[in-house]
């Protein structure tokens, strides 16, 4: 069975854009915002990575990223967090593994879940 990878990202055109471009590396879910990636993470089998938006609405992505962290079953899963302003050490405090600033080119992303996912 190949890896679920979450992203969470409420420009819709910018997830369904990473959506396309990650799913050679696995199945992949879209939240729209943070709240909806909880409700995701509480009823499905952990995923393989999570790649999350820092500016959400309703759970924002460091909210989202310390709960994760907090959660026994989502302790180990990897994070990376993107942002436009560059929040990298607000994301690494709340424990993401990895930030990439927006804009971003795709391979950008395809190589550092690559390294969250060792492959």
């Amino acid at each position: 069975m190949p890896p679920t990878i979450l992203i969470v990202e409420d420009d819709r055109a910018l997830a369904s854009t990473l959506e396309i471009a990650l799913a050679p590396l696995g199945d992949v879910a879209v939240a729209h915002d943070g709240a909806q990636a909880q409700a995701f993470l509480e009823t499905n089998t952990a995923p393989a990575a999570v790649i999350t938006d820092l500016d959400l609405p309703r759970v924002d992505g460091c909210q989202l990223i310390v709960w994760m962290r907090s959660t026994p079953a989502l302790l180990l899963v990897p994070i990376l967090a993107m942002s436009a302003r560059n929040e990298e050490p607000a994301a690494l405090a709340a424990g993401a593994n990895r930030f990439i600033l927006k804009p971003f080119r795709l391979a950008q992303v395809r190589e550092r879940l690559q390294e969250l996912l060792n492959v």
